[in-house]
């Protein structure tokens, strides 16, 4: 009777183990997408592990991977083009550990271990900003000029600015010089009031970019705003972000993400010397284009660096930054030129490729705007409110007076009553 109990106890350990094997390697064998599949080596420690899987974890699903054991030991298995989530019950049953699961994260723990929720750090100091702080509100207008259609008009743009009697100024700047790869050319900008004049058109530089707009010189790309404090950076970027495929130590690929397109980088600092207020700007402006190939991803940058002092309300135009597009365009005689190649090569005779080069410049208008402080906020707001308590009052002095008039049903539209 003991044998048999033996038996009996062996033959259903066995039968678990086979069954939790084969459900194993059916788990394995299942399709899993390219960006859930991890290799990690056995010479990496557990730490870099969990924060290689939590990556991943929140990449595809949201929800991050949280262990309340740290350890810098090597986890000792090598796991090679499998589920994330397998390679983290894989790790976490070989170091006896479990996983809870919930809808925003996945904690690892020892068994029967309180989950610990850690209480949210203080705010750093330099986030406290003063009562007193200044804030400054920009706003930019982009602008993309067709040089060769400009051009083709006999419009210069940097003799429209320099002219002394429009009223731009005459604070033209050259930043630099250009390169092959991370190009710096000479940029020009000017720093005044955007009045202008051009013949039977007056106006301000944004009605110039209108006017440009409806003759198919130009395109307003945007017009945007944002609120910076005083020693913060703010960025404004019109453009897109594009990724690099990479590989970490571990062979997992990842992307490594680029920003491109037109971006500002603005860093404002309020003064206040002899009454005036004033504004010292840091900008960093770049113009920037991908080109990606089968080797690797040319970006073509067009950089300008300023600092300048600009008052409460002024404006400053920044020019130089161009972008080159490049079209081939089939000219010749119509019909011919289109035939196929086998038509006895009559298209070779009767027309050719062209290539054409559209040169585009981008032309920024920045605008500094000064605003209240928060006791002048709460000044504003004390005023509002008291205007309102003396406008309130006054009605309900009125209300009183019409109630006690002998007249009063003439509010209602009511004949007046005959003596």
């Amino acid at each position: 009777m003991k044998k048999f109990l033996i038996f009996l106890v062996l033959t259903v350990f066995l039968s678990f183990n086979s069954f939790a094997q084969k459900d194993l390697e059916k788990e394995m064998s299942q399709y899993n997408s390219p960006d859930e599949v991890v290799t990690l080596s056995q010479s990496i420690s557990y730490d870099a592990a969990i924060e290689i899987l939590a990556k991943i974890s929140l990449k595809v699903t949201g929800r991050n991977i949280v262990s309340t054991i740290q350890s810098s030991e090597l986890i000792g298995l090598e796991l090679t083009n499998i589920n994330y989530m397998k390679a983290l019950k894989i790790l976490t049953q070989y170091r006896g550990l479990i996983i809870e699961e919930k809808s925003d994260v996945v904690i690892v723990k020892r068994p029967n271990e309180p989950v610990v929720v850690k209480e949210p750090e203080p705010l750093a100091k330099d986030i406290y900003a003063p009562i007193d702080s200044r804030e400054v509100k920009i706003s930019a207008i982009f602008f993309e000029a067709d040089n060769t259609a400009l051009r083709d008009r006999g419009i210069n743009w940097q003799a429209l600015l320099s002219d002394p009697t429009n009223g731009f100024g005459v604070d033209l700047k050259t930043f630099g010089q250009t390169t092959s790869a991370d190009q710096t050319p000479t940029d020009f900008l000017v720093s005044g009031s955007t009045k202008l004049n051009l013949g039977d058109f007056k106006g301000n530089l944004l009605g110039t970019f209108r006017f440009f707009e409806s003759e198919n010189l130009g395109e307003i790309i945007a017009n945007p705003s944002i609120t910076v404090r005083t020693g913060e950076l703010g960025k404004i970027q019109i453009g897109s972000d594009f990724s690099i495929k990479q590989r970490d130590f571990a062979g997992n690929v990842t992307d490594q993400f680029f920003s491109t397109g037109s971006i500002i980088d603005v860093t404002p600092h309020v003064y206040n010397e002899d009454g005036i207020d004033y504004v010292v700007l840091r900008l960093a402006v770049e113009r920037s284009t991908a080109f990606p190939s089968e080797l690797s991803t040319e970006i073509r940058k067009t950089k300008a660096n300023s600092q300048l002092l600009m008052l409460n309300g002024e404006e400053t135009v920044i020019g130089g930054l161009y972008v080159t597009d490049e079209t081939y365009v089939r000219t010749g005689i119509p019909i011919l030129k289109d035939l196929p190649w086998w038509v006895f090569g009559i298209r070779y005779l009767a027309g050719a490729d062209q290539k054409k080069i559209t040169k585009k410049e981008i032309i920024i208008v920045i605008k500094t705007e000064l605003l209240p402080t928060l006791k002048d906020r709460m000044k504003i707001m004390a005023d509002k409110n008291q205007f309102k308590e003396k406008l309130d009052e006054h009605r309900s002095v009125n209300d009183t007076i019409q109630e006690q008039s002998p007249n009063k049903h003439i509010k209602n539209g009511e004949e007046p009553e005959k003596k």
